[in-house]
């Protein structure tokens, strides 16, 4: 499916704060979700100019890039200044949506599209301007919904634990109390849902225009072709993305106790990883686990192209990309039942049911990831075969049978599809 397909294409205006080629999480996301949406129309993006460099060098070799357009806004210096990590991060990205509508009401004015689009960032509570630029109005993916494992609180330390009870806090005021978010649900027309849990998290006269559809898509060469050969030495689990305490990294080492045979690999760095290497000196495990911290993309596939289960815990994961991209390296993944990793885990995952026992849960992971590495040689490919589902064109085809069906075209125009098309 290619744009030249598209007769006389739609003209979709995107808001995408975070937008990067080659990167992982939010950034990853808008990058491959603005690739999509230009192989249904005529694609204009707005996003922020740190993105500029990285983007231009991208599209010189993407086949949508004569239907996808980057308009790139940005705050006064004096303004980004004092905007330092996640020190006024949301103060800041909600100046930044004025000016982005600024922009987008004056692109607006002289294209005339006929669909806006927010895509990151992706929270369902916090809300977007995007609306207030044009109908139809589409919101999401989005998430930040999921709630935590409460019983399991005191595992994830004093900052873990109150982060989690200010994340709860936020997200009840949120729902009835939020004026931006508010609007954004209101002005609606489709709303993706990263996962069931956030879908059914909107209040009930917005949910009826709410689907699940999360934000994972992967590139199609990083989808493993071929049959892993079965590897030798001690069995490996890899665990990649951010240490921080709801990732659940501490039930990792935990079911690692419970493998004496094992080692475990961890891709990334965070705020958690301290207390985590104590935890792992604590356990006696620290000489098996490898601390690799942050990888290049393609790194972090070829560590997982060598393990023989990919261990993803997370108490409250949106979608879990990750999730998918050990998927399309053939690995099995072992998760636990919530959020948007059991949708991305394929036929090979096992997903656990949690419970208030860091014991438990542990026990339940080192078994499932036992079940897996043992049923892998037999499976060996199957995943990576599976996961074209998740793959740019499979996405863009199921997305563009979604639209059709839920906010339809302009009155009286002749817009053609992608999936219209034979």
């Amino acid at each position: 499916m290619q744009p030249e397909s598209l007769t006389t294409p739609m003209r979709i205006l995107a808001f995408a704060y975070a937008c990067e080629p080659d990167r992982g999480s939010e950034p990853g996301a808008g990058w491959a979700w603005a690739r999509m949406l230009a192989r249904i129309g005529e694609t204009w993006v707005i996003t922020r100019r740190d993105y500029e460099s990285s983007i231009e060098r991208a599209l010189r070799s993407v086949p949508e890039r004569q239907n996808l357009k980057f308009v790139y806004v940005e705050l006064p210096q004096n303004v980004r200044s004092w905007q330092r990590g996640l020190r006024g991060l949301r103060i800041y990205y909600l100046l930044w949506q004025v000016a982005a509508l600024k922009e987008a009401r004056r692109l607006q004015h002289s294209k005339g599209f006929d669909v806006v689009w927010h895509l990151t960032w992706a929270n369902a509570w916090y809300g977007t301007l995007a609306g207030m630029a044009g109908r139809p109005f589409v919101y999401g993916p989005v998430g930040g919904c999921v709630g935590t494992v409460w019983r399991l609180l005191p595992q994830l330390g004093w900052s873990g634990a109150t982060y989690e009870l200010a994340r709860a806090l936020v997200h009840g005021v949120a729902r009835y109390a939020n004026p931006l978010a508010r609007m954004s649900w209101r002005r609606a027309d489709l709303i993706l849902a990263q996962n069931p849990e956030s879908r059914d998290w909107f209040p009930r006269r917005h949910r009826h225009k709410a689907c699940v559809f999360n934000n994972a898509v992967i590139r199609e060469e990083f989808i493993a072709a071929e049959v892993r050969a079965k590897r030798s030495g001690p069995p490996l689990a890899v665990y990649a993305g951010r240490l921080e305490p709801f990732k659940g990294v501490f039930l990792c080492l935990h079911a690692l106790a419970l493998l004496p045979e094992w080692r475990l690999a961890i891709c990334g760095a965070g705020n958690d990883e301290p207390r985590m290497r104590r935890l792992a000196r604590r356990l006696g495990v620290q000489d098996r686990v490898e601390w690799l911290g942050w990888l290049p993309q393609s790194e972090v596939l070829r560590t997982m192209r060598e393990a023989d289960v990919f261990l993803f815990p997370s108490l409250h994961e949106e979608a879990g990309v990750a999730v998918a991209e050990a998927r399309a390296a053939g690995l099995p993944v072992v998760c636990l039942a919530r959020g948007g990793p059991p949708l991305l885990a394929g036929p090979q995952g096992i997903c656990v049911a949690h419970s208030g026992d860091v014991w438990a849960v542990a026990r339940r992971l080192a078994d499932a990831a036992l079940t897996s590495q043992q049923s892998r040689h037999g499976l060996d490919g199957a995943s990576g075969v599976d996961a074209r589902a998740l793959s740019l064109e499979s996405r863009t085809e199921v997305l563009a049978r979604l639209l059709k069906q839920t906010i339809g075209y302009p009155p009286g125009s002749s817009r053609i599809m992608p999936s219209d098309l034979a």
